[in-house]
């Protein structure tokens, strides 16, 4: 099962979910979610993800916490990513820390 909010979709505060979930609107505020996290193309962050499987299409400004993460062609990251395992597409902007590898 998963959710989906979609381009016209604008949130102030923060963003918790229990399973899967796409999001592709505007959010200023924190989004946690349990199972994977998909940032779509169209989506501006302004504030910190977490999730075991992330996979970035859009802007975000904030920092992530992931046990995977994939980030897209269309990616753009202004902040910090820690995670397990890393992937970065061609194309991909990350512009902050990044730390991979197990955790300590």
């Amino acid at each position: 099962m998963s959710s989906h909010l979609s381009n016209d979709i604008e949130i102030e505060g923060d963003l918790t979910c229990a399973s899967d979930l796409i999001f592709d609107g505007v959010i200023k505020g924190n989004i946690i979610s349990k199972g994977s996290l998909t940032i779509g193309q169209n989506a501006t962050v302004n504030g910190d993800l977490k999730a075991e499987r992330a996979v970035i299409e859009g802007n975000v400004n904030g920092n992530g916490t992931f046990s995977q993460c994939r980030l897209a062609p269309t990616s753009e990251i202004s902040g910090s990513v820690t995670t397990v395992s890393l992937e970065m597409e061609e194309g991909a902007s990350l512009a902050g820390q990044c730390k991979v590898g197990k955790k300590a």
